[in-house]
């Protein structure tokens, strides 16, 4: 018998046309419980009611599907994932794909680490680093099919910090609300030093409440090599 979760998810994800397994609805489910038993202890997300969780964390992931190919064994890395979000949401129904995740808070990739071996997820990295930092290693430095952020910096910042990662002719797509084009325009310097170039501004509707865009930004040339800078300065000087 559906819990209530699983009849949200079910319900929601056939809004949105989502094609989703039992398999696939049993192991968000899962994922769900052990993130919201965790939270009581490490303060990991604010949004724990059932819909809140369908819609904010699950649905909201899962439509980077809907706009980004993920071909098999494409490399996609999250930058700033918290719980996993969306990062884990994705592999999880794109199973053949390899993540890394980056989180900077030890006390949220202790319970990263946790939960891809509980759950026995595969082809998963966690980085308990700053991005700045690892955006400069040769084994991550564009390396990457899908670069993803859902974070809440500026996109001009999150665009020093997040192209670094992508290979060029790979993607860096920017998670944010109802009203990007501000954003948009005052990135234009920051995508140009960097080597991108947004090629789309996805909007999608979750409910009469929620609205999102997916900034979809091109890698069209390496990014310069003393980028991004060290940890704090493209906040305190974007570009």
């Amino acid at each position: 018998m559906c819990n209530d979760f699983k009849k949200i998810l079910i319900s929601e994800s056939q809004k949105h046309n989502i094609v989703l397994s039992a398999d696939k609805i049993d192991q968000f489910d899962e994922f769900r419980k052990y993130l919201i038993e965790w939270n009581k202890r490490v303060n990991l997300t604010r949004i724990v009611e059932t819909e809140d969780f369908v819609k904010k964390h699950i649905i909201d992931s899962l439509m980077l599907t809907k706009h980004i190919e993920m071909n098999p064994g494409a490399r996609m890395i999250d930058v700033g994932t918290g719980p996993g979000i969306p990062g884990l949401i994705i592999k999880m129904y794109c199973n053949d794909i390899k993540l890394s995740l980056i989180e900077s808070v030890r006390k949220k990739t202790n319970f990263l680490t946790w939960i891809v071996k509980n759950m026995n997820i595969t082809d998963v990295e966690i980085l308990n680093e700053r991005a700045e930092m690892v955006g400069h290693l040769d084994r991550h430095r564009e390396k990457y099919d899908i670069v993803v952020a859902r974070a809440v910096s500026r996109l001009n910042i999150l665009s020093e910090i997040c192209l670094p990662f992508a290979r060029v002719g790979g993607v860096f797509v920017a998670m944010k609300g109802p009203s990007p084009d501000e954003e948009i325009r005052l990135s234009e310097i920051a995508l140009k030093i960097m080597g991108g170039k947004v090629k789309k501004c996805q909007e999608y509707v979750i409910d009469e409440k929620i609205k999102r865009n997916l900034v979809i930004i091109d890698k069209l040339k390496n990014s310069p090599s003393k980028y991004s800078r060290k940890p704090g300065i493209p906040e305190k000087t974007p570009l």
